[in-house]
């Protein structure tokens, strides 16, 4: 007898070969380890972009210590934790220089270019990208 799998599955990849490297389509990019900047001031200019749709944050020796979104696009994501010991630490969003929209990008109600505080406490934040320029947070 012929499951519905079996039937959908026939002349497709098996999942174990389709999906067996990094940053193919079932895995995605990660970055471990990362310490925010104690950029001067702790600005949006100077803030380490995240450049990876998982990324943890293992160091932020001050408060404030900064990290940077890439560009909000249209169906985004960003996965970021703070596994620092205690420091909150700054996720700026791009600004309108850094590829952002015009007058720079936004999270949830925050103004434009404003930073999200992302504390310890708050565990894994993702970042989505609903509409272009804006990112959302859960």
């Amino acid at each position: 007898m012929v499951t519905g799998f079996v039937d959908r599955a026939k002349g497709k990849t098996a999942i174990a070969t389709q999906y067996q490297a990094p940053n193919t389509q079932f895995y995605c990019s990660s970055q471990d380890s990362i310490t925010a900047s104690a950029s001067p001031n702790n600005t949006q200019a100077g803030a380490v972009l995240l450049q990876n749709q998982q990324n943890r944050i293992t160091t932020v020796v001050t408060a404030g210590d900064s990290v940077r979104l890439p560009p909000c696009q249209v169906g985004a994501q960003v996965v970021v934790v703070n596994d620092a010991a205690a420091n909150a630490c700054n996720v700026w969003p791009s600004s309108s220089a850094q590829g952002g929209a015009a007058g720079g990008d936004r999270i949830n109600a925050l103004a434009q270019n404003g930073a999200f505080s992302l504390t310890v406490a708050l565990g894994v934040t993702v970042f989505y990208g609903f509409s272009a320029g804006v990112w959302r947070t859960k």
